[in-house]
């Protein structure tokens, strides 16, 4: 080997060493400082409640880990319950109370990751643990001594703070909003979703009444335009929004005297529809993939204006529900494909009881997309999590509870279903 080639493979090999350890520092520096806004499926709501089981499995958490990170956040202990643990017999009485009360298991005083159940980019903006809106104003009276002699009122506005729901005040307490939370944290890394309420309600409400197209361009660009003004992020994932209207929680239902209204999607736990109100029919189902369309068009018109990485979670679930996911071991041993529904027996699944949220297995495959995403948009090597292992560690896919059965064949489940039908 002559000289030159001698030096020409030694220097390869310091700019070798030297490219890995530079992506190692950035990786680092990425993620030195994670932050989180969001919602339900970024603070881990699980079977109808959030507890510190269920947050340590939600995304943020997931891939913060695997980036060699974390984040910090109020743990919780309900409100609501935990429809696996209660079918199990896992929480008897005294659990159900202490549930559906809720509280904080521990605090923080200034959580990094404030991703709320129920949020979206209007609430990110201006729902506090304290006030549901913080803009919110109302008139009042205000006395005073006009005169030395005549003291009387006048009308001004004053702050309206009325409280908001129970995931709020105990996941955020007194730290401000969420994007409040994000100016004080001033993170290195945004998980910055916070899209999909804007049109799941459609779902959980058999209503297209809810979708607010200018709402969400509003809120989503100012939430944009505010984090882009703190100036410490430097880089972050979004990810489109699933099609709503292949959620586990509706299902298919024809009205056994052929009229069209009361045809089309209902709530898994009706046996029948009494009023077209109850499902969303074929023209409203139109409507729905149409606004879907537009936001998932946003979330990617924002990944590229804030240089984010955009996991694309909409292909994700149209080829779970067309084709499932291959569940493997390292030695070769598969329980088989997981489907876009919650486990059945000998059938392993994504979704947890309601239908509507992932269960453990569910939230790495879920984590796993958004660690592609990253990887592929900043040249990371970031670990996926171990599917395999978070299946087999899911009690629910492992010992599967059939909800729909039991609600229909069983007096208790009868008894739900009706209570559900009054108040949903």
């Amino acid at each position: 080997m002559n000289i030159r080639n001698f030096w020409k493979i030694l220097s390869g090999t310091f700019l070798i060493v030297g490219a890995s350890t530079l992506s190692a520092q950035s990786q680092a520096q990425m993620f030195s400082r994670p932050g989180v806004i969001g919602d339900s499926l970024s603070q881990g709501f699980y079977g109808a409640t959030v507890e510190e089981k269920t947050q340590n499995w939600a995304y943020p958490v997931l891939v913060s880990k695997q980036a060699g990170s974390n984040v910090s956040y109020n743990v919780l202990k309900g409100p609501y319950l935990n429809f696996e643990d209660v079918l199990k017999g896992d929480c008897g009485v005294f659990c159900i109370a202490a549930s559906i009360i809720g509280g904080n298991g521990s605090t923080v005083g200034l959580p990094t990751h404030a991703g709320i159940t129920g949020a979206d980019y209007t609430t990110v903006l201006q729902t506090s643990g304290q006030c549901e809106n913080i803009n919110a104003t109302t008139w009042a009276k205000q006395w005073y001594w006009e005169t030395w002699y005549w003291y009387t009122y006048r009308w001004v506005q004053v702050p309206d703070c009325q409280s908001p729901d129970k995931f709020h005040q105990f996941g955020l307490r007194s730290s401000g909003t969420q994007m409040q939370v994000m100016q004080a944290v001033k993170p290195s890394f945004l998980f910055g979703t916070a899209a999909a309420n804007h049109v799941l309600c459609t779902a959980l409400s058999t209503s297209t009444d809810c979708l607010d197209q200018a709402r969400f361009l509003r809120d989503i660009r100012s939430t944009m335009s505010k984090m882009a003004a703190i100036g410490s992020i430097k880089g972050g994932v979004l990810f489109t929004v699933p099609n709503v209207t292949s959620i586990a929680f509706l299902e298919n239902y024809n009205d056994p005297q052929g009229r069209v209204n009361y045809s089309g999607l209902k709530a898994f736990f009706r046996s029948s529809v009494s009023d077209p109100s109850q499902v969303l029919d074929k023209n409203e189902v139109a409507t729905i993939t149409n606004f879907l369309t537009s936001i998932n068009n946003e979330v990617k018109a924002q990944a590229v204006a804030m240089g984010f990485a955009l996991a694309d979670l909409k292909v994700l679930f149209d080829d779970l529900k067309e084709n499932g996911r291959l569940i493997k071991s390292p030695s070769g041993y598969s329980p088989g494909y997981a489907k876009a529904n919650w486990p059945l027996p000998g059938q392993p699944g994504i979704f947890g009881l309601d239908g509507v949220h992932p269960n453990m297995y569910g939230h790495s495959v879920f984590a796993n997309e958004l660690i592609k995403a990253i990887n592929s948009k900043y040249g990371y090597s970031i670990p996926q999590v171990s599917e395999y292992t978070a299946w087999y560690y899911d009690s629910l896919n492992r010992n599967p509870v059939d909800l729909k059965k039991f609600l229909t064949d069983t007096l208790f489940g009868q008894f739900i279903s009706w209570v559900i039908g009054i108040f949903v």
